[in-house]
C-alpha cells in the first residue's frame, strides 16, 4: 500500500509541475478533497437506494477521469473466517461495462444501504491535483426478489406467509483502505488513479 502512496504522488506531482504559471495558484486545499468526498458519499447512497442504474453510469462518466484505474485487493470473510481473496485491475471503461449488467431488480434487491467515508489524509500537490488516504465503510442486505415479492403482497392485501423455508437474506459489511489520485479537469474534481485494499463481512 506504501508503493501505491508513492506512485500516486509521483504523478500528482506531473500533475502539479505543468507549468511555472501553477505556482502562483492556490494548492487544492484539504477541505476541498473532504467535501467532494463527502458529496461522493451522499450521491452514492443516494444511487444504491434509488435503484436507477442508469443515474449511476451517469455519475461514472461524470466524476472518474477517462484515465482512471482501481487497483483492488478483497479478502472475504463469513463469519469472521476467511473465505477468499478477490484481485481486479479495473479501468474506466471496464466499471462501466459493468454496471451496464447491472439490472433495476438487482438494485432494488439492495436494502438499507449505508455508506460512510471517512478522509484521513490529503496531500497538495498545486492547484489540479491531491492524493487523498480514505477508508470506505458500508453495509446492507440483499433481500432475493421471491421474498421481497411476498413481503409486499403480504403487506398490501393481508396474505398469509407461506410454508417452507423462505429465501435467506445476506446481511454484508465491507471496509476499505484506498489511496485516491484527485484532479481537477476543466474546474470540477474527479477520481483517477485508486488503490485499495478491503474485507467484506457477510
Amino acid at each position: 500500500m506504501r508503493r501505491s502512496v508513492f506512485a500516486l504522488a509521483g504523478i500528482a506531482t506531473v500533475i502539479a509541475c505543468g507549468g511555472p504559471a501553477l505556482a502562483q495558484q492556490r494548492e487544492l486545499s484539504a477541505d476541498e478533497a473532504k467535501q467532494f468526498f463527502a458529496q461522493v458519499q451522499q450521491d452514492a447512497t443516494k444511487l444504491v437506494q434509488g435503484g436507477d442504474p442508469a443515474a449511476i453510469r451517469q455519475w461514472t462518466a461524470r466524476h472518474l477521469t477517462d484515465d482512471a484505474k482501481f487497483r483492488v485487493l478483497v479478502e472475504t470473510l463469513h463469519d469472521n473466517q476467511p473465505k477468499a481473496w478477490s484481485a481486479a485491475d479495473l479501468e474506466k471503461a471496464d466499471i462501466e461495462r459493468m454496471q451496464g449488467l447491472m439490472g433495476g431488480a438487482l438494485l432494488r434487491s439492495i436494502q438499507d444501504y449505508a455508506l460512510h467515508i471517512d478522509v484521513t489524509t490529503v496531500v497538495p500537490h498545486g492547484p489540479d491535483a491531491a492524493t487523498v488516504q480514505a477508508t470506505w465503510s458500508d453495509s446492507a442486505k440483499i433481500v432475493p426478489p421471491a421474498q421481497r415479492a411476498a413481503a409486499q403482497a403480504q403487506n398490501t392485501v393481508g396474505q398469509a406467509p407461506q410454508n417452507g423455508a423462505p429465501p435467506t437474506t445476506v446481511q454484508f459489511k465491507r471496509t476499505a483502505q484506498c489511496d485516491h489520485l484527485l484532479v481537477r479537469e476543466q474546474g470540477e474534481l474527479k477520481l483517477g488513479l485508486s488503490s485499495c485494499r478491503g474485507q467484506v463481512q457477510f
